[in-house]
């Protein structure tokens, strides 16, 4: 498919060649001037013919595979062109300069300078097509614009010429269609009578059901698996299993029963983690204990890993869920930190290998096999997830074989549905549900697999191109990976995968990309954001990410590096995934010489300009990083340690976030967005990019009112205090766009004093505000309540100036979303439901003198959940109060959720764990 190439392209030439204020180097040169009106129309041309590949949409049909994949050589042949040329002109400008500093030590012997000129004069002819004798530097300049304008003028021809092509096949196409509809509309009456005869007509009226729409049809499946996790005499740990195919609902099923409130309340402990197809142990254990709330850094050992969660598990009664498990040896790394204490613990695995199951499995008791779902259960599942109002008899007449086709299959129904819900005339319809016909295979022969397969490729297919380039680029994450929607729009920006408007930026436009593939059900939300209103993280299903991995390697831009395989590339690829800890790294950075973007998920690799691609534009988690001269980067994300020695060739970094960035001048990067440093930015100048959205890591002294002046469209910004504040809330004021703001202080002394709160007032546009290990009055915090547009407060690690926390009338924080408060000393706590009207999820974290949540809040109309973490019973029961009034009053919704609580016996007993989260 040529969407990746066609808007990569695209987007190389609004950066290289259509900014208002191009690279230096390219304007020194005057690639531009005579080269406009190509430059623009290329850019238009390509617009165009991707349009035209959307419009009347033709999968299948091979003469438009054919054109597509004309159209991605075309579009990479191109890009590398302009690409090369850039990095060209950087090298014949660094030999002028040697050529110049070497002729200089010849002045004084006129026969050295002979023979040095004879012998650099060999050396310069390798890097630039010298002009003739005699030629000045506008001969030159020129020479370097014709070749941008051949290049340009052969990518016009190929282009025009593809549009002709695809043009043509799109009119034989129509010609076609009045024959393809009349047996279409005999297929379509014939199956109408087949569900009449069937009894089919009667299913089409039922309603939709109501609540989870995945576990349509699967209470009683439920009920089977919770009863061998708490009614099951048996106080042995014991291992249940949930086994099944991919893509019937056994990951649903399990998290459904992972969080149901008799669950929580049975065990004293809860953990999960995702094993997938290669595991690794250390990924394994860190997960485990992160779901419980600790917090690993990268570098901690296994057997420290295993030790640790051994304790946090022995004389609890645990309950840990193992997902996606391929291998009895991923158990068998793992087995020894679960202890059996007697206590009718419980380890729930769920896999498609019944083999594996049986191995580990306790017995048949604590074994369940996923059922199917019934006809009519899939007709219901496909109804409730399509999300459009398209449901006439003629309508149902076309989608009920493909449900069908489906054979019980949620995942697939899923999907399909997605897909229909996409398309809203009865014609598409009809083309969609005739391409997945005429790629099936005999029903007889046909296995559930494969009918799956070919309905999720259909999907893809079916996908926008600029949607489908995004899908496509998930390939990079490992299987099972849970994704940050913050990082993957910075990647797909990066690629240039996603195209800003006049009324959109970059960030939006990717946003949407994010809620197409979620209105599509090719991605899975994971975890809300605070405030509930966006995506935090997302997952895909291990079958949608092999199609993604499997596509992506069909069109030669991924390479996988796996855990269990020493494999590396052997032809060019634009991105390498590297997901082994252990491999041949001379070997490895051989490979990728030719690489667009690198992204690291196992291991820690240092990366250094010699040993990478010259048109390098990604790094992603690559360990240590030493830059210099890649003139094409425009991402370094999530680093650790980041040297870039020659800030002048950078011109188009977007993001640079490592935990420590080298010092460094910014007056070189106009494109730089999102700066983030976890050190701090304190041997940086005072001076930034003025088109910087978020700032992470700055030091009072750096927060002048210049510099927020200076920085119009600042929108997140945190900021790293060990001393003392200055006048910085004071001039965080000037930001007058913030949207996001953390206040950060030292975890190794005393909390620092917040001074001036009451500056943040100014904020009009504040929706986010967090304060760590600070110290504050609860006065001060009412104060907050100023703020119009405040959704989001959280109150980290922080010590309270006096034990009770009292709310006035007046005092209303009415449009707060999410509330968080980690204050150990915080004892009582008055207000009512007028003061937080609109709070829908309320976190208490580590408040062990809290007596009580405000009885009120049961009055609260939108609350949906309370979260208690190493709190006192007291307060757990004043919440359990308030649900039940919430029920009463007809919120179903409403959740408490509670962990570490057993141990806490009174306000005065401690707990390990209490002294770990404090």
């Amino acid at each position: 498919m040529a969407c990746v190439a066609v808007n990569s392209l695209v987007r190389t030439i609004e950066l290289e060649l259509l900014q208002p204020l191009p690279r230096p180097i390219v304007r020194q040169k005057q690639l531009i001037p005579a080269n406009k009106n190509l430059i623009q129309n290329l850019h238009q041309k390509l617009g165009d013919l991707i349009e035209l590949f959307d419009e009347n949409r033709m999968d299948g049909i091979q003469a438009i595979k054919d054109l597509e994949t004309k159209l991605r050589d075309v579009a990479f042949r191109v890009e590398d062109e302009i690409e090369f040329q850039i990095v060209h002109l950087y090298e014949i400008e660094e030999m002028e300069e040697l050529l110049a500093g070497i002729a200089g030590l010849f002045l004084e012997n006129p026969q050295r300078t002979i023979d040095a000129e004879e012998d650099l004069g060999i050396a310069a002819d390798l890097f630039v097509e010298k002009p003739q004798s005699g030629e000045t530097d506008d001969a030159q300049r020129s020479w370097h614009s014709f070749k941008l304008g051949c290049i340009l003028e052969e990518a016009i021809r190929d282009i025009d010429a593809i549009y002709k092509d695809l043009s043509k096949v799109k009119m034989e196409y129509v010609a076609l269609q009045g024959i393809r509809r009349k047996t279409t509309t005999t297929t379509l009456a014939a199956a109408a009578a087949s569900t009449t005869s069937s009894g089919g007509e009667n299913a089409s009226h039922s309603q939709p059901l109501q609540g989870s729409n995945i576990m349509v049809g699967k209470d009683n499946e439920f009920q089977i698996v919770m009863g061998m996790l708490i009614q099951h005499s048996s106080k042995q740990r014991e291992i249940v299993s949930i086994k099944g195919m991919g893509g019937i609902g056994k990951t649903t099923l399990a998290k459904r029963v992972y969080e149901d409130s008799s669950t929580v309340f049975h065990f004293d402990k809860r953990a999960w983690v995702v094993a997938s197809q290669y595991h690794d142990k250390s990924e394994m254990l860190t997960d485990l204990l992160e779901s419980m709330g600790d917090s690993i850094d990268g570098s901690t050992k296994e057997d420290w890993l295993a030790q640790r969660l051994y304790q946090k598990l022995v004389q609890r009664r645990y309950f840990v869920v193992i997902d996606d498990i391929w291998s009895v040896e991923a158990w068998d790394s793992v087995k020894a930190c679960f202890p059996d204490n007697g206590n009718g613990s419980r380890v729930l695995l769920t896999t498609r290998f019944a083999e594996v199951a049986t191995i580990i499995g306790s017995n048949n008791d604590f074994s369940h096999q996923m059922q199917l779902l019934e006809e009519d259960e899939s007709w219901n599942l496909f109804n409730e997830k399509r999300s459009n109002s398209l449901r006439s008899e003629e309508f149902d007449m076309i989608v009920r074989p493909i449900v069908k086709k489906c054979r019980g299959l949620p995942l697939a129904i899923v999907v399909a549905a997605g897909l229909f819900s996409k398309i809203h005339t009865l014609d598409e319809w009809k083309n969609v549900a005739e391409a997945l016909n005429s790629s099936a295979t005999t029903t007889t022969t046909t296995t559930i697999e494969e009918e799956c397969s070919r309905i999720l490729s259909s999907s893809y297919n079916h996908l926008p191109h600029s949607s489908k380039a995004c899908f496509l680029y998930l390939s990079i994450f490992p299987e099972d990976k849970e994704i940050r929607i913050k990082n993957v729009v910075k990647l797909w920006i990066a690629e240039g995968l996603v195209k800003a408007s006049k009324g959109m930026s970059f960030d939006p436009a990717a946003r949407r990309h994010i809620q197409e593939l979620k209105d599509r059900n090719l991605i899975l939300v994971s975890r809300p954001s605070g405030c509930g209103r966006k995506v935090k993280t997302f997952r895909m299903h291990d079958l949608l990410h092999s199609l993604c991995v499997r596509e992506a390697k069909k069109e030669n831009l991924l390479h996988v590096v796996y855990k269990s395989r020493f494999n590396f590339p052997q032809k060019d690829f634009r991105w390498v995934s590297i997901q082994s800890q252990r491999l041949n790294e001379e070997k490895l950075y051989s490979s990728l010489i030719n690489c667009r973007s690198i992204f690291v998920f196992s291991g820690q690799y240092t990366f250094s300009n010699s040993k990478l691609s010259p048109l390098s534009r990604v790094l992603y988690n690559t360990g240590v990083c030493e830059i210099a001269y890649l003139v094409h980067l425009r991402c370094v994300l999530s680093c650790l340690e980041v040297t870039i020695s020659d800030p002048f060739c950078n011109w188009n970094l977007q993001t640079l976030s490592g935990r420590r960035i080298d010092k460094m001048s910014f007056l070189e990067f106009p494109q730089l967005q999102h700066l983030r440093s976890d050190w701090g930015l304190s041997d940086f100048p005072i001076s930034f990019p003025e088109n910087l959205k978020s700032i992470c890591g700055l030091i009072p002294d750096q927060c002048t009112k210049e510099v927020f002046t200076k920085i119009p469209y600042l929108k997140k910004v945190m900021i790293l205090c060990e001393d003392g504040w200055s006048d910085c809330i004071n001039n965080i004021a000037y930001s007058h766009q913030l949207q996001s703001l953390h206040l950060l202080g030292t975890y190794l002394g005393p909390p620092l004093v917040i001074p001036n709160i009451n500056d943040l007032v100014c904020l009009k546009n504040l929706m986010k505000l967090r304060f760590s290990y600070l110290r504050f009055e609860w006065k001060a915090i009412n104060i907050l309540s100023k703020l119009p547009k405040l959704e989001v407060l959280r109150l980290s690690r922080c010590m309270c100036i006096g034990e009770e926390w009292e709310l006035s009338e007046e005092e209303n924080f009415n449009e707060l979303i999410y509330l968080e408060i980690k204050a150990r000393n915080l004892e009582r706590w008055e207000a009512s439901d007028c003061n937080f009207p609109n709070l829908e999820r309320l976190v208490l974290d580590c408040c062990k003198e809290l007596e009580n949540i405000p009885d009120e809040f049961a009055e609260i109309p939108n609350l949906k959940s309370i979260e208690l973490y190493g709190c006192l019973h007291s307060a757990v029961d004043s919440a359990k109060e308030i649900q039940r009034k919430q029920l009463d009053q007809g919120n179903d919704n409403m959740v408490v959720i509670v962990e570490n609580i057993k141990e806490l016996k009174s306000s005065s007993g401690s707990s390990e764990d209490d002294e770990l989260s404090s």
